[in-house]
Order: C-alpha cells, then structure tokens, then sequence
C-alpha cells in the first residue's frame, strides 16, 4: 500500500497541476477546455482512492444537486419524442465534471494559485481584445465594435462582469498599497473592456455584484450603498459617453421594447426574447409538471410560431433556444426541473465558507450567473459550463480544506 499511496500522490500533483492550465486556458480556449478537463478525468480516474471520493461527494449538497439534475434530464428521455437529439443535449453537460474533480483532489495551495491562473487568462483575452480594439491586430471574429476574442460576447461579458468583481474583492480587502493599485489597474481595464463589448448582460449584472459585494465588504451599510452609487454612477457615465457600442446598445434596447409594445415588432433582439416569453407560457400551462421534453420544447416552440403567432415568425424562428435559462427549463423539464436546476445554486449559497475572498466570490458569482439567465441559456454554452465548474469546484475545495482537521 505504501507502493499505491505514492502512486496515488504523483497523480495527485499531476492533476493539481494541470488544474493551473485548465484555469489558465478556459477563457482563451475551447480546445483547451476540452483537453485539459479530459486529462482531469483521466488523471482523476488513475489517482484512485474512489471509496473517499464517493464519500466526500455524498456529503456535498451542491454535487447531490447537480446529479439529481443531470439524472432528471437523463429520466426525461422517457417523455422526449426525439432522444438521439436529446441525449446530445445532455450529453453535454460533462463539461461539469472538473468540478468534481476540484472538489475531491484540489490541494489547499492550489485553491489560490488555480484562481490566479484563471485571473492571468482573463489578462491574456483582456490584451487581444483591446488589441483587436485598437485595431493593433485583428483576431479570429473580433472587431472593432464588438472585441470579443474567444467567446459570444454575452459569455465575454458575463466573465468580465465576475472576473471584475473578484477584483474589487481584492482591491477592498487587499492589504498592501501596491497589490492595490495592480489590481485597480486591471479592474479598470476589465470593466473598461466589458462595457466596449456588446454584452449588456455583463454589464447590468456587473452593477447588481457592485452592490451585493459592497453590502458584504463592509460593515456600514450607508457606507456600502454610497460606495456603490458612486462607482456605478462614474462607471455607466464614462461608459454612456465614451464607448460608442455600450451607448449604441442602450438606445437600441430602448427602441426595440418600444417596438415590441407599440407595433408588436418581435424581429430585433430584444423583441425576439420577449416573444420567447410569449410563446413559452402556452408550453409551460400545458406541460407545467414535467415539462415537454428536451428537445421537444423547441420544436413546440416553432409549431406554435407557425400556427398561432405568425407576427414573431421573423424573430422566433431563429432562436436556437428560449434565451432564457429559466424558460428554457421550464420548458424541458417542468416545474420538477426547475426546482431541482435551481437546488443547486440553493445548495451553493448555503456552503459554510470562511476565508473572505472565497465567501464574496461565492456571492458574486450566484449574483452574476443568476442574472445571466435572463437573457442566454449560459448553461449550455461551453465556456460558462466551464466556468460554473471552475468556480464551484473551488468554492467546494475551499469548505472542503476549512473543514478537514
């Protein structure tokens, strides 16, 4: 045994290691992600010592959640009348696994260490995209008015809105003058790009974490909401005024629901989402239990377009999903599905945790995540699957080191 404990140790540090790239490579790399939480698996899988593992998750709430969810949609192929198409949908969701992983194997040193690597990717996509601003260079589908390197620019922009939160987290609760003003430099920068992006959910949820981090981080409350009024304040006037995109997007949002309400217009964006809405309330009254299956609900979703809302067919017929992640559930999986989709962000705001940085990351990112499902299904989408396991996984490592004697 003493053979199989080394054994064990070398892959271990291996996969802690490879952890650090899966960090540094989730916002700038589909590939990577793919490759590095595949490699996890693996490594995860070699290191062994399942009997703890399998104890250690039985005892989390937050991973009993997320099975329960993945088990539910895996039991709603029963109810689904297209199941390769919906397994496919599922099957996606292995995205999650790093989670576990970090969460099972991550070592104490590593907790803070994986969080920077992911920071440094954050300040590697950051430089392409003003670079690509500043037309410096051009890069994959980026442009001028919508630098976005990597990702949808509502992905971009819900990773820059919490990647800057963390930062102010640290800029607070920093103690030594010169961290500070690093990470007031890059905070800049990175609120800079978010609102130079065309994604308006970063930035709206980025104020609603302005305010829960600044009621957490400090004690007085009238202090806490003055701090937030003026940094938000500052932050939407330089950004009204000097980006052009954020100012264009804010005009045309005002536009396109005047449209909606008025001229029952539902081509624009904004209109298609609201016809989203329209549509979804028929599926959801008539499968409000279960839901109407995974891929169904879709396919539901255009018959009803065809049949009885022709005026959103301009719209509606190019969603791919609801644009909404509550709907889109909803839909799916019913009034159950929800419930237990929504457990596990329950499950994560109650986890015990008492390092500061690790408690305000863990509110900032249940603000910024449960605000992004408004507008996007943000869990199916890659990038933010990863990011929900990155930061969950390391939220779960954190408990799991504060409560190991």
């Amino acid at each position: 045994t003493k053979m199989l404990k080394s054994q064990n140790a070398k892959y271990n540090q291996y996969i802690n290691v490879v952890m650090l790239m899966y960090a540094l490579f989730l916002p700038l790399s589909r590939a990577g992600i793919v490759f590095f939480s595949a490699l996890l698996m693996l490594l995860w899988i070699l290191e062994g010592n399942f009997k703890s593992k399998y104890l250690l998750m039985r005892k989390s709430k937050v991973i009993l959640a997320l099975v329960a969810f993945i088990s539910f949609n895996l039991l709603s192929l029963l109810w689904t009348d297209n199941i390769p198409v919906a397994f496919q949908y599922i099957k996606k969701y292995w995205y999650f696994l790093p989670l576990v992983i970090m969460f099972t194997s991550i070592k104490k040193e590593y907790i803070a260490k994986t969080l920077s690597a992911f920071l440094l990717g954050m300040f590697i996509s950051e430089l392409i995209s003003y670079g690509v601003f500043f037309e410096l260079w051009e890069f994959k589908h980026a442009t001028v008015e919508n630098p976005t390197p990597f990702m949808h620019h509502i992905e971009y922009s819900t990773f820059l809105a919490f990647t800057a939160l963390v930062l102010l987290g640290r800029i607070f609760n920093a103690e030594e003058i010169k961290y500070k003003l690093l990470y007031m430099v890059f905070f800049v920068t990175m609120t800079g790009n978010m609102f130079l992006t065309a994604g308006r959910t970063g930035q709206i949820a980025f104020i609603l974490g302005l305010f829960v981090l600044a009621m957490i981080s400090f004690k007085n409350k009238l202090k806490a909401f003055l701090i937030f009024t003026v940094l938000s304040t500052t932050l939407l006037v330089f950004a009204f005024y000097l980006s052009t995109t954020f100012n264009q997007r804010i005009i045309k949002a005002k536009e396109n629901l005047v449209s909606v309400v008025e001229d029952k217009n539902y081509c624009s964006s904004w209109g298609a989402r609201v016809g989203a809405w329209v549509v979804s309330k028929d599926i959801i009254v008539e499968h409000p239990i279960v839901g109407i299956g995974i891929v169904d609900n879709m396919q539901e979703f255009y018959r009803l377009i065809d049949t009885q809302y022709k005026e959103m067919s301009c719209g509606g017929n190019t969603l791919v999903h609801m644009h909404n992640q509550y709907l889109q559930i909803l839909t799916q999986l019913g009034f159950i599905g929800l419930v237990i989709f929504l457990s596990i962000f329950y499950m994560l705001a109650k986890v015990q945790i008492r390092e500061r940085e690790y408690q305000n990351i863990k509110y900032i990112y249940l603000t910024v995540i449960l605000f992004a499902f408004v507008p996007e299904v943000i869990l199916h989408r890659q990038f933010n699957m990863a990011l929900l396991a990155l930061v969950v996984g390391l939220l779960l490592a954190q408990n799991r080191v504060e409560h190991e004697v």
